[in-house]
């Protein structure tokens, strides 16, 4: 590996899972992000924090509620709400799909995302003979897509994960925004507020 620069092999797909959140999501108008996660090698099980989103705080009660109640989670907290997103602490019982990730050296690289039943996964490998062992035991299984397969040995600095402490203090700000800033930050960015030189006024 040279100097700042990661080698890797990334996979980006969407699958089919009969798990918790991809059933909630099929049934109802909820989008369920999962940022952090731990599996335990003792007993299987997952110990996720779960984004949710609707377009509309029904639709979030609805949605939460499907997921509390759901087969498979053995533990379900509510940590927030606020209008139409919520945050929830969820155990679930077990994740025989991560584990086949894990068991042919890969990693997963990014946030899970459950929408429509379908959730997409961001995973890391240390080369392609370990991505296409993972994708053919996981196809056997589940339905899937592959929607983009990367090698990055030349393609990433390693500077974008020593200021992950600074990225996840801006994500955590824009979190606590309420929709109407959110709205005007979103469109001075669009509208290039924020560039140099700026192509954009208040």
């Amino acid at each position: 590996m040279a100097d700042g620069v990661l080698s890797m092999y990334r996979v980006t797909l969407d699958t089919r899972l009969d798990c918790p959140l991809g059933r909630v999501t099929a049934a109802h108008d909820v989008t369920l992000t999962t940022p952090y996660w731990n599996l335990s090698p003792e007993t299987g099980r997952c110990d996720l924090w779960v984004e949710a989103s609707s377009p509309g705080r029904s639709q979030l009660e609805s949605g939460i509620r499907a997921l509390r109640d759901a087969d498979g989670v053995s533990y379900f907290e509510l940590k927030r709400k606020r209008g139409s997103h919520a945050t929830a602490h969820v155990v679930l019982e077990e994740t025989v799909a991560i584990e086949t990730v894990l068991a042919n050296g890969g990693a997963v690289i990014g946030p899970l995302r459950d929408r429509d039943g379908w959730e997409r996964w961001h995973l890391g490998f240390a080369d392609a003979d370990a991505a296409a062992a993972t994708l053919d035991s996981l196809d056997r299984r589940y339905e899937l897509a592959v929607v983009e397969q990367t090698p990055l040995d030349d393609s990433i600095p390693t500077d974008v994960f020593r200021h992950f402490h600074e990225a996840a203090t801006l994500l955590d700000g824009c979190d606590r925004l309420t929709d109407t800033e959110a709205r005007v930050l979103r469109t001075a960015v669009e509208h290039g507020y924020y560039e140099t030189p700026r192509s954009e006024s208040l």
